[in-house]
C-alpha cells in the first residue's frame, strides 16, 4: 500500500530498531512521510536512518523515563513544529509461570508494554489537539485477545493496550485524532528467538510466523483508513476474539494447543540451530 496523502506528515515510530519498528519505519519513508525515529539502541538507529531516503531525526529515548519521553516530543517540536503520526512498536517479554515470575521481571513488562506506551500517547495528545489531527497507532499482540500460558504478565499488558486503545479511539474522536490498535501473532523476529531459547509460551508457536513486513503494511493501512483495530492473520483475530467468549471452552482446548505448539516450538529452535 502507498499513499500520496502521507507525504511530508511528521511521524514518531519508537523502538525503530526492533524486527517490527525498521519495516514500519522502512514503509513510512517509502511513502513520504518525514520520520523520527527513537529508540535505547542509537547505534543501531543511525544504522537505518542511513538506509532511509530522507535523513531522519534520530533520538535515543527510554519509555520508561518519562523526562526522555518528553524530551523527544520537545525536540521533534523544534523541528517540525507538529507530530502528525505517533506509533508505538516497544515491547518486551520475559517468559515464565506467573508464581515463578520476579517483581523485578513483572514491573519491567509493564513498565515498558503498558506504562512506556501511556507516557509516549500522554505527551502527544496535547500537540494533535491543538492540530485539531492526528493518528496513534499501537503494535498490541494476539495475546492482547487471547490467554497465553508462561507469558502472563506480558498478556496482561497487551489487553490493557487493547482496553487503552478502544476508549481513546472513543475520547479523542472529537479531536480528529484516530487511535488503532494492531494485534499480530507470532512474529518473525529476534524477539520470537528470544522466546523460544527462554521458555517462551507453546501457544506462541502453534501457527507460522508472520513477516514483519505484514506487520508494517497493516500500520499503513490503520492510519490511511482510521481502523480501531486491525489483526494478522486476520482469521485468528477473529477466532480468538469468537473463543474468549467460552471461557470453559478456552480452557479445555488449552492443553490441546499448547502440545501442538510444544512440537512446533521445537521445530522452531532446530530450524535456529541448523
Amino acid at each position: 500500500m502507498k499513499s500520496n496523502l502521507l507525504k511530508d506528515k511528521i511521524a514518531i515510530v519508537t523502538g525503530a530498531s526492533g524486527g517490527i519498528g525498521q519495516e514500519i519505519v522502512k514503509l513510512l519513508d517509502q511513502n513520504g512521510i518525514r520520520l523520527v525515529i527513537t529508540d535505547i539502541d542509537e547505534e543501531r538507529l543511525n544504522e537505518i536512518g542511513k538506509e532511509l531516503s530522507q535523513e531522519p531525526l534520530t533520538i535515543q529515548c527510554d519509555i520508561t523515563k518519562l523526562d526522555q519521553v518528553k524530551n523527544l516530543i520537545s525536540q521533534t517540536l523544534e523541528k517540525y513544529e507538529t507530530i502528525d503520526i505517533l506509533i508505538n512498536t516497544v515491547g518486551t517479554i520475559v517468559p515464565a509461570l506467573f508464581e515463578d515470575a520476579t517483581y523485578k521481571d513483572i514491573e519491567k513488562q509493564i513498565s515498558v508494554n503498558l506504562m512506556g506506551i501511556i507516557r509516549c500517547i500522554k505527551e502527544v495528545i496535547p500537540v494533535m489537539k491543538k492540530a485539531g489531527k492526528g493518528n496513534i497507532v499501537t503494535i498490541s499482540s494476539l495475546a492482547g485477545i487471547v490467554t497465553e500460558t508462561y507469558s502472563s504478565i506480558y498478556t496482561a499488558t497487551k489487553f490493557a493496550l487493547r482496553g487503552l486503545g478502544f476508549t481513546l479511539n472513543l475520547e479523542l474522536k472529537k479531536y480528529n485524532i484516530a487511535v488503532s490498535t494492531i494485534f499480530p501473532d507470532s512474529v518473525d523476529t529476534p524477539m520470537l528467538e528470544f522466546e523460544a531459547k527462554h521458555g517462551g509460551s507453546p501457544l506462541t508457536f502453534r501457527a507460522e510466523p508472520v513477516k514483519p513486513e505484514k506487520v508494517a503494511k497493516l500500520v499503513l493501512k490503520a492510519i490511511v483508513k482510521k481502523k480501531v483495530e486491525l489483526y494478522i492473520p486476520r482469521s485468528e483475530g477473529i477466532l480468538s476474539k469468537f473463543i474468549m467468549c467460552f471461557p470453559k471452552v478456552v480452557q479445555k482446548l488449552w492443553p490441546r494447543f499448547e502440545r501442538k505448539g510444544e512440537k512446533k516450538k521445537e521445530e522452531f529452535i532446530r530450524n535456529l540451530e541448523n
